[in-house]
């Protein structure tokens, strides 16, 4: 499946190879062909098994196209970062110091914004499909409210932990039986709603990650959540807000119109797999919401832009010490 949309090119499946020839790049795969110029661009997300020559990697890199790399389970394993690319810079030195307490501030405003935007979203079912959340609503606004008193980042993460919890609660009362959806379970996803959710939470981590890279920031180097290993716990960070307006709010409207059915997953080895049919139309549905306009700060862009902005923003925070204000839903 080749998909083109959103300034980013997603080539996910089996048997696909890319080649370049005169600054044109070819995606093949028997009878099925596509080509675009690096400049077209931003990004090219491969999913699966896909081969692609070296010519092509220095050729989108050498135009600033990003590149990544994303597991089917789906879990982001690898990003190709141009060999001159700056790590060590200012910002990225601020970012390693930055203290405790400033590290807390800059989390609970990161919390409120991600339990704000829960409430939001389920404040706009609510009111459009006639469900009554008003219980899940008060508890979320009482672990929001007890998040902005936290003393530490521990009791902070278990503020999030329990609205997290109350959240998917709520949603169960929308999404059909038939999905066997119970509550959020990320490894592996082992039903439909769950396989949605960890797609499309994949594909926005990618945006993020590549909107923080273009900030100047350590893309590695968390704030809230903890840095290890390979994980991008920045970009976790500034996902945090991004996750119910763009994300859930796709797979909820999909899902209530009937546009997604349970016969569109199959299972293997415990894990919840989308068909190709469906990881297309919900792609498209994806790459529509990211495309959506939004009222943000007098200016009406779309939610990509919005990303980007946020990304400044926090490269602002951390370089000038400036108070973070994160993303709030309508």
């Amino acid at each position: 499946m080749i998909e083109k949309r959103l300034r980013n090119i997603v080539v996910s499946g089996f048997g696909y190879r890319i080649k370049s020839k005169e600054n044109i790049v070819f995606i093949k795969k028997e009878d099925e062909k596509f080509y675009f110029s690096p400049k077209e661009i931003e990004q090219l997300i491969i999913a699966g098994e896909v081969s692609i020559t070296s010519n092509v990697i220095k050729l989108l890199i050498k135009n600033n196209v990003d590149i990544v790399f994303v597991e089917h389970n789906p879990n982001f394993f690898a990003r190709v970062v141009k060999d001159d690319y700056n790590f060590i810079n200012e910002l990225w030195r601020k970012q390693l110091i930055l203290t405790e307490e400033r590290k807390l501030e800059i989390s609970k405003e990161i919390v409120s914004c991600l339990i704000y935007n829960k409430i939001r979203l389920l404040q706009s079912i609510e009111k459009n499909r006639e469900i009554d959340f008003s219980p899940d609503i008060e508890y979320l606004e009482k672990r929001r409210e007890e998040s902005s008193n936290c003393k530490d980042k521990i009791s902070l993460m278990g503020c999030e932990g329990e609205a997290s919890r109350a959240y998917f609660s709520a949603i169960r009362k929308l999404i059909p039986e038939e999905f066997g959806f119970v509550a959020r379970i990320k490894h592996p996803p082992t039903d439909g709603i769950n396989s949605l959710l960890s797609y499309g939470y994949t594909v926005l981590l990618s945006r993020v990650s590549y909107a923080l890279m273009l900030a100047g920031l350590n893309i590695f180097e968390g704030i809230y959540h903890e840095s290890y290993r390979e994980r991008t716990a920045l970009a976790y960070d500034l996902m945090e807000e991004f996750r119910q307006p763009i994300v859930d709010r796709v797979v909820l409207t999909e899902v209530v119109r009937g546009r997604v059915k349970k016969d569109d997953f199959f299972i293997k080895d415990g894990m919840c797999y989308m068909k190709d049919e469906l990881k297309r139309s919900y792609l498209d549905a994806l790459y529509t919401r990211f495309e959506d306009k939004y009222n943000y700060e007098e200016r009406n862009i779309e939610f990509l832009d919005i990303i980007y902005e946020q990304a400044r923003k926090m490269a602002e925070a951390i370089g000038k010490d400036k108070r973070y204000i994160g993303f709030r839903y309508r």
